[in-house]
């Protein structure tokens, strides 16, 4: 009966490879069309697509499949597992196996007879797919098996069969990725694989430094004996050791040296440097909240308990610390590289952050004056705590806000030209002037609500100003924010050459690497950027703010650039 089963189970199979085999052909052998997809005929587009989602799902059905049927079958040498749970497994390697064996092979022969496979933007999505699942799932099934082992002394069996067929998976497409496919296209793999390890990295390194202090904070202070909690460190180690073969493969490999594109400048601005620092300021906020609520506020009983967080926020400033410290030194100093906008994404989201938590403190603080004046019997260790978190969040935001604030306004003045028209910029500024003032005008509605019921009902009184504390507190503060940033932004438009970027409509470039000025182009003017040839009389610039000044003050419709590499750049305006 099992036979025939499996017999009449071939029947539908053959018919899913027949459809992928037909449709693959037909759309293979389809003439070329017109319109193109990121650089492919429509037809090549729609053949790749369905080709690489397919093998994805199939591949993930395939490993799934096998690893469950080896786990039933060596589970004491019977199959213990459910009708229902092997009956899957079976289904699955009898339908998706073979039809990604087939388009696997298929596959192998378009990249050997088609140079442009290769290259594909579609090759390299299921590269990066499949490299990517694979390597998460890897790391942690093999960090799950350790663990157990370690733990325990016991193996998992299943945890074994499934580690070891998605780490065969991983190394089978790393393999055939550096003899495949195009570096370049490749790139948001490697990086997303650095991320992945990092994380791994810093989160093993910090739990283990956070068990080895916590073990010594309980130590030192508490009197009750305290047991070693080996799983709370071996897990940490496990993890460390997992990831930094990862991290020393994916980053300081493939990646530390590899072309600084737009994809690397966010890996290591955003995620490096940019989470360091929210690491640090969180950390410390933590330990000065501590501290503050110690002396006005509400705290535990003993100085043990109420500073039993030192140890986690100890570790976080430092490991925050040191991603900061060593992502910044892999970026360089600003002084020695061009500005780019995830540069300026960077200084705007750190500048926002210390904005709201400053705006936060400020709120708070001004509540709990308004309250006073209302003359409300309030606890004082709740006022106490809330203003330690309010003290807390201005001393942590305001210093925060100032330092990529004031960066930013000196590059205003320094380079005017792509500063002041910059996206991120536009975005920053309409942003917190658009929510400040619409926070503004919402809170002003409920505050007007609340005096006027209080007025209808013959209660207006100190006890009104108590019960409006919060929204009134709210409506200073977003309304100042708002107005501060109106008069920025109204500076702004003031500054900004709108009658140049409204002459310039096309911009084209002769350049065989001009990725720089492409991107200072791209932020400073709304013309076309294009590549075309054209005659006209130039103007010798020898730097890429030189051209931005040039343009700045062009009155011409068109203008080529001809890029002259050491000799700087020539501007020429053309009539036509």
């Amino acid at each position: 009966m099992i036979i025939l089963n499996i017999l009449t189970s071939l029947i539908p199979l053959a018919i899913v490879i027949g459809i992928v085999v037909v449709v693959v052909r037909l759309v293979s052998k389809k003439k070329p069309a017109s319109r193109t997809v990121g650089g492919e005929t429509a037809g090549v587009f729609l053949r790749r697509l369905f080709t690489y989602m397919t093998m994805l799902i199939t591949l993930t059905l395939s490993a799934i499949g096998i690893a469950g049927l080896l786990d039933t079958v060596t589970e004491s040498g019977t199959v213990a597992r459910s009708a229902d749970t092997t009956a899957l497994f079976i289904a699955f390697v009898v339908v998706a196996l073979p039809v990604y064996t087939i388009l696997a092979f298929y596959t192998r022969q378009r990249l050997e007879d088609d140079p442009t496979e290769g290259t594909s933007t579609g090759w390299a999505f299921y590269l990066t797919i499949a490299l990517t699942g694979s390597l998460i799932a890897a790391m942690i099934l093999v960090t799950g098996v350790v663990v157990e082992f370690l733990d325990g002394w016991n193996l998992d069996g299943t945890l074994l069969i499934n580690a070891v067929m998605w780490t065969a998976i991983w190394a089978a497409h790393w393999w055939v990725m550096h003899r495949e496919s195009d570096a370049t296209k490749m790139q948001l793999a490697m990086v997303v694989g650095s991320g992945i390890g990092f994380v791994a990295v810093a989160s093993g390194a910090g739990g283990f430094v956070a068990s080895m202090l916590t073990e010594l904070y309980d130590g030192l202070f508490f009197t009750t004996a305290v047991d070693l909690d080996t799983r709370a460190i071996v897990g940490p180690l496990v993890i460390l050791a997992v990831g930094t073969p990862v991290w020393w493969l994916y980053w300081f490999r493939n990646t530390l040296t590899a072309n600084r594109t737009p994809i690397w400048l966010v890996y290591v601005l955003l995620f490096g440097v940019l989470g360091g620092a929210i690491t640090v300021i969180s950390g410390a906020g933590t330990m000065l909240f501590g501290v503050l609520q110690w002396f006005i506020g509400d705290p535990a009983r003993t100085a043990a308990a109420q500073f039993e967080f030192l140890p986690g926020a100890i570790t976080a400033v430092t490991l925050g610390a040191a991603a900061w410290a060593y992502y910044g030194r892999v970026l360089g100093e600003r002084a020695q590289r061009t500005r780019t906008e995830v540069d300026r994404v960077y200084d705007y989201l750190l500048a926002g952050s210390g904005l709201v938590v400053a705006a936060g403190g400020l709120v708070t603080l001004l509540a709990i004056g308004f309250d006073a004046v209302g003359a409300r019997e309030i606890a004082s260790s709740t006022t106490g705590d809330a203003v330690a978190v309010a003290l807390t969040l201005l001393a942590v935001g305001v210093p925060l806000w100032w330092r990529y604030w004031s960066t930013i306004q000196a590059y205003r003045r320094q380079e005017p030209a792509t500063e002041l028209t910059s996206p991120t910029r536009r975005v920053y500024l309409f942003v917190l002037f658009g929510l400040s003032g619409l926070i503004a005008l919402v809170d002003l509605v409920v505050l007007v609500t609340m005096t006027i019921t209080d007025v209808l009902e013959s209660s207006f009184g100190a006890a009104t100003i108590s019960d409006i504390a919060v929204p009134l507190a709210l409506l200073v503060t977003t309304g100042a924010i708002a107005w501060y940033h109106f008069l920025v932004f109204r500076e702004d438009r003031a500054d900004t050459p709108e009658h140049a970027k409204a002459a310039l409509r096309e911009v084209i470039l002769v350049s065989s690497n001009g990725r720089d000025l492409v991107t200072a182009l791209s932020s400073s003017t709304d013309a076309r950027i294009r590549t075309l040839h054209g005659a006209g009389h130039a103007v010798h610039a020898g730097s890429i703010d030189q051209v931005l000044e040039a343009l700045a003050g062009e009155t011409h419709a068109r203008v080529i650039i001809f890029d002259g590499e050491e000799e700087g750049y020539d501007v020429v305006a053309l009539d036509t």
